[in-house]
């Protein structure tokens, strides 16, 4: 998803092979420490408690925002396809040039 957002943006790694390598690993660590996770333990209201429904109520337009961040993900997707299509399709057109 990080690399969906580059292309989208048309953000490209630095130049520099040296800068490259570093932005290159600070999304690896990015990903592997996740860092954005929350490790306090806490109790989740039950269905149907009033705090679930305060919660519910609160976090409305953001379950918006993430039903239309996956419409938009599987359309990419599709104008775009994915890292196993892409594979896919360069080793058919390493194969033919081989042929």
């Amino acid at each position: 998803t990080v690399y969906r957002i580059m292309k989208y943006f048309n953000w490209e790694f630095d130049e520099d092979e040296t800068r490259r390598m570093q932005q290159e690993d600070c999304i690896k660590d990015l990903l592997n420490d996740r860092t954005n996770v929350n490790e306090v333990e806490y109790e989740i209201p039950k269905r149907g408690s009033q705090a679930n429904a305060l919660i519910k109520w609160q976090c409305q337009f953001d379950i918006k925002l993430y039903e239309y961040a996956q419409q938009l993900f599987e359309e990419q997707t599709k104008e775009w396809g994915t890292k196993v299509r892409k594979k896919l399709l360069k080793k058919k057109k390493k194969e033919k040039q081989q042929n």
